[in-house]
Formats: structure tokens, C-alpha cells, sequence
């Protein structure tokens, strides 16, 4: 386990049970001596922590800061305690306190924390494992804490909180063979599709479900068709129906358990794609898949699609276009002048 500019979080450990130690055997000497009320009680709390009753510890720790003391040891050993006693609010705000007046405090505050987010990893409670790991960031950033990324980034993925999660899970890949992992795959592709990057999203989704035999790949097959037929509407939109072509074919590819009506959509598409390229004969083959997609059979879909058909092969212009085909020409459009769009079914198309 590597802890960044830091040093190992073990060694750090054993720092914390050398600091412990020391305050066990300068309470010890402490008492052949005469001191002052808030002395006696830290010794005291030593002593009650040593014996592993951290309330009492608690308890004389405070005493002696309502009796005045304000040196970072005893904000230190207040915030200690607290840690161990998984009181996360007040544990960072007496490490505060204790790093304020000395700064190498916050590396016994990261081992603490840290020490905790495995402990609360271990036993299932994740929201008390993030809270420990963002407060012990909070005292040394960029600190890596790799045995944790992958916990952290399933946690704020099952919580809705993709954006947090991301940075994690990229850590993650980063650091393992998918191979071993396939799954982290899926989540990571997930938590794109979640925040809306879809273009990312369907790199992860091909990748894992090529992992997959065909019959585990419904699940990752129905989020990929949804964010394929999305890039490719949004590539229509934008004038680049190559990219649409290949986002269809994706989508088109996986068939059910696709929606119908999507399917019947995409084939659509595909057919305007493909007719305003000059590609007739495919064209017309797309178009016929819609009625047969359309759970309805005569929607408003299927009827552009018939329109289509019939502009296509009617309209004048599939003889000249099967002509020019032959010629190798895929130049031009196969619908009728003045009929670009079909009636309600039309992507809109942005810049030239």
C-alpha cells in the first residue's frame, strides 16, 4: 500500500503507536511529580486509554481543556480518541485544532483516518469508510490509497453520485487487468452513461460486453443500444451521418431486447441515411424493417416509412439512381427534390 510523498500508512501506524506509547510513559513519570489540574487529567486519560476505556479517556481529555489547555498534544489526544470511538465529525475538528498549532499532527490524522475507513470497509458500512477517507484527504491530498479506490468508487455509484464516482473507478482501470475485473468495466461505463457521456460510455460497454458469452449480455446490450441510438440522433443533428451510420449499426446489431419501437426508429434512420446518400436499394430495405418493428404496425413512423418507400421507387429518380449506382456513383440524394425531410420524422440537422 503506497502512501503518496508520505511514506506507508503501516508506518505511519507505527509512528501513532510510538506517540501513544510515549504519552503512556510520560504519564507514568509524570506521576512522581507535582501538577497542575489540567496535567493530571491527561495523564489520567492516558492511563484510562491504555487500559481501553476510551469513554473515561474521552471524558478526562475534555476535562482538562475545560480546565484551560490548549496545546495541540491534548486537541491531538482528544481527536484520537475520538477516531477510535468512530466519532468522525468530532475527530476531524480536534485534529483541526491540532494541526493549527503543529503540522506534523496531519500525518497521525491520516493514519487515524485511514486506519478507520478500512476498519468501516471491512465491516460493510461504506458511508462511514468515505467519510474517513475524505477527512484523512482533507489532511494530506493526493495521498494514493489504492486497496480503498475501488470501494469508494461502488459507493458513490450505489448512491447516485456518479460524478464522484468516476475518478475512481479510472483509477481503478488503471491499476488492474480487466481481465480479472471485468465487471468494473460495466460500473465504470455506467457511471459515464449516468452524467451523460455517452461517448465514452459505449467504449466501455463494447469492451466488457466482448468479455461477455451472448447469453449474459442483455443487460449491457440494452444500455448500449440506448446511448448508440442517442449518439445517433445527436451525430445526425450535427450533419455527421457517417457516425450516425455506425451508432445505428450498433444499435441495430444488438436487435432485442432493444424496445421496438426504438428498433423501428433506428431502422428509419438508417433508411434517410442511407437514401440521402443515393444508396436506394438499401434505403428501401431499412424503411420496410420499420412496419415490421412498429409495435403499433400503422404509426405515423410507418406511414414516412411507406412514403419513403414509395418517393424512392415512384418519384422518378430510382431508375436514374440504380444507373448511377451501377456506375459507382453514390453521389446524390434518392429522394425527390423538395422532400428531404419526411413529414414529423425528421432529425434536426445543426450548422451546414
Amino acid at each position: 500500500m503506497k502512501m503518496t510523498r508520505f511514506g506507508t500508512i503501516r508506518s505511519r501506524v507505527h509512528q501513532i503507536q510510538g506517540v501513544l506509547a510515549s504519552w503512556i510513559v510520560l504519564a507514568a513519570l509524570a506521576g512522581c511529580t507535582p501538577l497542575n489540574e489540567e496535567g493530571s487529567s491527561v495523564i489520567r486519560g492516558d492511563q484510562a486509554f491504555a487500559k481501553g476505556d476510551l469513554e473515561e479517556a474521552l471524558a478526562e481529555y475534555q476535562l482538562a481543556l475545560s480546565q484551560g489547555a490548549t496545546d495541540p498534544g491534548t486537541y491531538a489526544r482528544v481527536a484520537h480518541t475520538y477516531v477510535q470511538l468512530k466519532r468522525i465529525d468530532e475527530g476531524r475538528e480536534y485534529y483541526r485544532l491540532a494541526v493549527a498549532q503543529d503540522s506534523s499532527l496531519a500525518d497521525q490524522a491520516l493514519s487515524d483516518f485511514v486506519h478507520l475507513a478500512r476498519e468501516e470497509n471491512r465491516t460493510g458500512d461504506r458511508f462511514g469508510m468515505a467519510s474517513a477517507v475524505q477527512t484523512a484527504l482533507e489532511f494530506r491530498p493526493g495521498v494514493s490509497l489504492e486497496d480503498l479506490v475501488l470501494p469508494l468508487a461502488q459507493h458513490y455509484s450505489d448512491i447516485g453520485e456518479y460524478g464522484r464516482a468516476l475518478p475512481f473507478y479510472q483509477k481503478t482501470l488503471s491499476a488492474i487487468d480487466p481481465d480479472s475485473l471485468p465487471r468494473i468495466l460495466f460500473e465504470t461505463a455506467v457511471a459515464y452513461d449516468e452524467v451523460g457521456d455517452c461517448e465514452s460510455a459505449v467504449i466501455y460497454y463494447q469492451d466488457y460486453q466482448d468479455r461477455l458469452p451472448t447469453w449474459r449480455r442483455s443487460e449491457v446490450d440494452w444500455r448500449l443500444g440506448n446511448c448508440s441510438f442517442d449518439l445517433a440522433e445527436a451525430r445526425m443533428a450535427d450533419g455527421d451521418d457517417e457516425e450516425a451510420l455506425r451508432f445505428l449499426e450498433t444499435l441495430l446489431r444488438i436487435g432485442e431486447p432493444q424496445p421496438r419501437r426504438r428498433l423501428a426508429r433506428a431502422y428509419f434512420l438508417k433508411g434517410e441515411i442511407l437514401g440521402q446518400r443515393g444508396e436506394c436499394e438499401a434505403a428501401v430495405e431499412a424503411f420496410e424493417k420499420v412496419p415490421q418493428y412498429d409495435p403499433a404496425g400503422n404509426s405515423a413512423l410507418a406511414d414516412s416509412a411507406e412514403l419513403r418507400i414509395n418517393q424512392i421507387r415512384f418519384g422518378g429518380r430510382f431508375d436514374r439512381s440504380f444507373e448511377r449506382l451501377r456506375a459507382g456513383d453514390l453521389s446524390g440524394s434518392c429522394f425527390p427534390p423538395g422532400s428531404e425531410s419526411a413529414p414529423g420524422t425528421a432529425v434536426g440537422r445543426r450548422g451546414g
